[in-house]
C-alpha cells in the first residue's frame, strides 16, 4: 500500500531546509512549511506539479526532544552523519501528481533519494478470545524455549526498557500496572481513506502521549514482553520496564478486521523517539515488503535503524506472514534481528516469511498474551519476535553486570550460536529455535572489550 499524495525525500548533502520537526507539528506548536528549500529548484520542480505543498521534517533533534518547538534544531554529528536532519515528508494538493513528481525529483542533485511514502501493516492473521479455551498456550511457549529457567539465571534489569513500536497498548490493563514507562504517539495519517478500501478508525491524529491501543495488537506484544504475570506467565523480559510507542492507527478494509496501518515517516519518527527516549530493545512487529518500495529508492526504515544501532539500541523485527521468501523491512536491514515463527511442535509456521536474513525463529502459533480487554490468542510472525526482544533485554542486563553495554552484532551472535538448531541454517527458520538460558550460557562466555560506559 502505498500513500497517494505523500512524498518522502531525502536532500543532499549541503542543502538545507526551514521545515519544521514532525513531532512540534503533530503538537500543534509548529505548522508545516510550504517551501522546501525556499523556492530553489526544488521548490520550482514541485510547484509545476501541484498548487500547494505542506513539508515537515521526519526526525527531531536527539538534544532538542524536549525543546517544544525548536525539535529541528541542534541535530548532533550521530545525526548529521546519517542525514537525519535532511529527511523530509511532503504532502501535495494534486495527488494524480505523485509519481511523475516523484520520478523529477529523482532526477535532481540537490536530492538524494524521493520516494512515494508506503504504508506499513501489522496484522493480527488469526485471533480468537480466550473462552476457545487453550489456557497453556503461552506457558507451553515459554516452557519450549527455557523461559523459566531464564529468568532464574537472569531476572532482567529495570535500565533495560524495552520499546514496544506497535499499535499503542491498553494502558490500563492490569498486567500493565507499574510495568510502562511514559510513552509517545506519532501517529498522523489524517482521517478517513488511506489507501483503496482501507479506511482509519479512531484516533489517527497523534498530537499527544498516550500510546491507547485500538486493534489489541501492540497490547498482545506487550503482554509477552513485560506483563506482570496476574492470568498469564510473566513477561520474559523480566524486570525492564516497558515504553509504548504508537506508531500504527486502527483501520479497516471492507468488513475485515481491525489492523494496525502506519506511514513510513510516522513510524521513523517512533523509532526515533524510542532510542531517544532511553530504550535499550525495540520490538517491531510490522512491515513493508520490498516490492512495495520503488526499486530506486532505499529500503524503509534504513537510515533510523541505523541510527538505533549508532546509539547502542537494538532493533528485532517480525520477518513477515507472507509465505514466501522475500525482503520486508524493517526485519530484512542488516543492523536488526529478523525473528521468524515455528509452532509448539517446532516446525516452521507456513505463513511465517522467508529469507536469507532471518536470524532464528521463535514461537508464533496461538500464542495467548493479554488483549484490549482480558486475554486472547493470536498468530504470527507479530508474536514471535517479542520473545525474542524480551530475550536480548536480558542479554543486555546480563552484559550489563559485566560492566558492558551489548551491541546487536554480540547479542545476534549469543542467539543464533545458542539456537536448538532444526538442521543447518536455511532461510526458513534461520540457525534454529530460540533457547534463552542457552543463549545467557553463551553470553557467559563472550569476551569483550574493556569495560564500557554506557552509550548516549
Amino acid at each position: 500500500m502505498i500513500r497517494e499524495g505523500h512524498i518522502l525525500l531525502k536532500l543532499a548533502d549541503g542543502h538545507e531546509t526551514r521545515a519544521p520537526a514532525h513531532l512540534d507539528v503533530l503538537d500543534g506548536i509548529k505548522r508545516p512549511a510550504i517551501s522546501v528549500d525556499g523556492s530553489g529548484r526544488i521548490d520550482r520542480v514541485i510547484a509545476a506539479h501541484t498548487s500547494a505543498v505542506r513539508c515537515r521534517r521526519c526526525f527531531h533533534a536527539h538534544d532538542s526532544l524536549s525543546h517544544v518547538g525548536a525539535r529541528h534544531t541542534c541535530y548532533d554529528n550521530v545525526e548529521m552523519t546519517l542525514g537525519l536532519d535532511r529527511v523530509l515528508s511532503i504532502e501535495i494538493a494534486d495527488t494524480d501528481a505523485t509519481h511523475n513528481l516523484v520520478r523529477e525529483l529523482q532526477d535532481l542533485g540537490a536530492v538524494d533519494w524521493a520516494l512515494v511514502e508506503p504504508l506499513a501493516a501489522a496484522p493480527l492473521r488469526a485471533a480468537s478470545s480466550m473462552s476457545k479455551a487453550r489456557p497453556h498456550s503461552l506457558r507451553d511457549a515459554f516452557a519450549l524455549i527455557g523461559a523459566p529457567q531464564a529468568l532464574a539465571i537472569e531476572p532482567g534489569s529495570r535500565t533495560i526498557p524495552v520499546a514496544v513500536i506497535d499499535t499503542g497498548v491498553a494502558l490500563d490493563h492490569a498486567e500493565f500496572a507499574g510495568r510502562l514507562r511514559v510513552g509517545y504517539d506519532t501517529v498522523d495519517l489524517g482521517i478517513g481513506r488511506v489507501s483503496g478500501d482501507v479506511s482509519l478508525v479512531g484516533d489517527s491524529m497523534g498530537r499527544d502521549f498516550c500510546a491507547r491501543d485500538e486493534t489489541g495488537h501492540g497490547t498482545h506484544v506487550a503482554g509477552i514482553i513485560g506483563a506482570r504475570g496476574l492470568s498469564m506467565p510473566h513477561g520474559l523480559a523480566g524486570h525492564s520496564p516497558l515504553i509504548p510507542v504508537r506508531a500504527l492507527a486502527a483501520a479497516k478494509s471492507g468488513d475485515g478486521p481491525v489492523f494496525g496501518v502506519g506511514g513510513l515517516s510516522d513510524i521513523d519518527a517512533a523509532i526515533k523517539v524510542a532510542v531517544d527516549m532511553g530504550a535499550r530493545v525495540l520490538n517491531m512487529s510490522f512491515g513493508t515488503a520490498r516490492s512495495e518500495v520503488d526499486e530506486h529508492a532505499p529500503p524503509p526504515h534504513s537510515d533510523v535503524i541505523d541510527y538505533a544501532n549508532a546509539r547502542g539500541v537494538i532493533p528485532v523485527a517480525a520477518i513477515g506472514n507472507s509465505g514466501a521468501e522475500e525482503d520486508y523491512y524493517p526485519a530484512a536491514l542488516p543492523g536488526c534481528i529478523a525473528v521468524g515463527s515455528v509452532g509448539l511442535n517446532g516446525a516452521h509456521s507456513e505463513f511465517s516469511t522467508m529469507g536469507a536474513h532471518i536470524a532464528l525463529c521463535a514461537p508464533g502459533e496461538d500464542i495467548l498474551s493479554a488483549g484490549l480487554t482480558g486475554y486472547r490468542h493470536s498468530t504470527g510472525t507479530s508474536h514471535a519476535a517479542p520473545f525474542v526482544s524480551a530475550a536480548v533485554a536480558l542479554l543486555a542486563a546480563r552484559a550489563e553486570r559485566r560492566g558492558h553495554h551489548l551491541t546487536t552484532g554480540e547479542a545476534r551472535e549469543a542467539l543464533c550460536l545458542s539456537a536448538r538448531r532444526m538442521g543447518d541454517p536455511d532461510t526458513a527458520t534461520g540457525w534454529g529455535m530460540l533457547d534463552v538460558p542457552a543463549a545467557l550460557a553463551h553470553l557467559d562466555t563472550m569476551t569483550f572489550d574493556d569495560a564500557q560506559e554506557a552509550r548516549p
